[in-house]
């Protein structure tokens, strides 16, 4: 009989699962989980659901103030491979907080056991989503990454990521010709606009912290390391759903509200139960759906492309000009549904 402590890497797999098959499953979860439950949890505490407008995501919109208690949160860190030994001391995988029945215990007594079967921890297991529901409530930063037989696994709970975001921030500027060698070589002005511009790279506003700050030191860290991996941050302030992954857009999902007829109109003959969650009860005729909005970085966020100079030409300009920009709009189908996300614009975008 299997110790409940032995590391979940001891025990038999399944066919490993493709990265890409694994991204699909963790995005539909985590959609079902953030956005869909936070909505009917809103509407079951007779609240109004707090609508982010879409153009809330690109750089330079307001920030929200203020968290929503019936929002849920997510922070997972998902690697094509292990995490390297040399990250630990950054991102903080230990053994009290490797996923087993007899750390769980210890972490949160109060939670029913959820590793019965240890199997339930590989991806592509039925009983997966079950725990990682189960854990997302204890407001845990995790890790899924492959095992010793290759399967896509959780591997850590309670992962906390620790860097200076001085050193965050020089590592990108240097790589994109903002500054030669010392962070503050060019005063402190531009040090700040730096760091707002560190966190629009990744999706976020520029006074990012907690989930959205660990995501975006976490990205840089896989980056440094080529790593292939994924990153799905959701917090209460903004009830949105961010996916960062090793290239050069990002995604963001929500929840928005579209016109119903306009809907079945785009559909012809098919329903629109594939796509909407529920009523918007503040609209007549209004439709709940899930919006996804794709974003790539722009050229001030990319390398200038002559490593012979040690600075952009264009390092003052382009450091006042966005860094990323809208590359796709959907409306994307519930989880679990067969059919094609539909193009959809929302955002309006300046003449």
């Amino acid at each position: 009989m299997t110790h409940a402590n032995a590391p979940l890497a001891a025990r038999p797999a399944a066919q490993p699962t493709s990265f890409g098959l694994a991204r699909i499953r963790l995005t539909e979860i985590l959609i079902g989980t953030c956005l869909i439950e936070s909505y009917h949890s809103f509407l079951a505490h007779g609240k109004p659901y707090p609508f982010t407008a879409p153009e809330a995501l690109l750089p330079g919109a307001g920030v929200r103030g203020g968290e929503h208690p019936f929002q849920r949160t997510a922070l997972l860190f998902a690697v094509d491979g292990a995490v390297p030994a040399g990250l630990n001391k950054f991102i903080r995988m230990r053994g009290p907080n490797q996923l087993s029945a007899d750390n769980l215990a210890q972490i949160a007594p109060e939670l029913p056991p959820i590793l019965n079967d240890p199997a339930a921890a590989e991806i592509d297991n039925p009983a997966f989503a079950g725990l990682l529901d189960a854990l997302l409530r204890l407001d845990y930063a995790l890790v899924v990454q492959r095992d010793a037989r290759n399967q896509l696994s959780l591997s850590h709970v309670h992962v906390k990521v620790e860097r200076l975001t001085d050193n965050a921030i020089r590592e990108l500027a240097q790589s994109l010709g903002y500054i030669e060698r010392r962070l503050f070589e060019r005063g402190e002005r531009y040090v700040e606009a730096i760091e707002a511009k560190f966190y629009e790279y990744y999706g976020f506003p520029p006074n990012a912290s907690g989930r959205k700050s660990a995501a975006a030191m976490a990205a840089q860290l896989f980056g440094s390391k080529r790593l292939d991996y994924l990153i799905f941050a959701a917090c209460q302030e903004d009830c949105r759903l961010t996916v960062i992954d090793a290239g050069d857009q990002l995604e963001h999902y929500l929840l928005t509200s579209v016109d119903g007829s306009a809907l079945k109109q785009r559909l012809g003959g098919r329903t629109i139960d594939d796509y909407v969650i529920g009523l918007d009860l503040g609209q007549n005729g209004c439709v709940v759906v899930i919006y996804r909005l794709g974003l790539r970085r722009t050229s001030a966020a990319l390398p200038s492309g002559m490593p012979a100079k040690p600075r952009r030409a264009d390092a003052d300009f382009a450091l006042t000009r966005p860094w990323i920009e809208p590359s796709s709009e959907d409306l994307v189908p519930l989880p679990g549904r067969t059919v094609p996300a539909l193009p959809w614009p929302l955002i309006v975008r300046p003449r």
